[in-house]
């Protein structure tokens, strides 16, 4: 199931140092804003929850997808690995309007 972003309560992530909005479910691309970027992170194969990766699209493992205000820069194969200390959650929400 995907949501529409102008719907959603996000929570805010602070991710690559940067704040960002983050929601468990897919985001439907097209109801997100031109200016702003749509990732989807992974979660570890064991399942505990951590972030490990970010990628423009992820079909298996997905835990969530983030948009942010500034690109994230990936590797030469199209993603950006995630250590644990490369995020957190701030305990706060956001709607799309108040974040842009």
């Amino acid at each position: 199931m995907s949501v529409n972003a102008n719907e959603e309560v996000f929570d805010l992530l602070e991710l690559f140092g940067k704040t960002v909005l983050f929601t468990c479910m897919r985001v439907k691309r097209n109801t997100v804003p031109d200016n702003l970027y749509v990732y989807d992170v992974r979660h570890d194969d064991d399942c505990s929850g951590r972030i490990v990766e970010v990628r423009p699209h992820i079909l298996v493992n997905h835990w969530g997808t983030v948009i942010c205000k500034e690109p994230i820069e990936m590797t030469d194969i199209g993603c950006k690995f995630v250590k644990e200390d490369d995020y957190r959650y701030t305990g706060e929400t956001c709607k799309l309007t108040e974040y842009m």
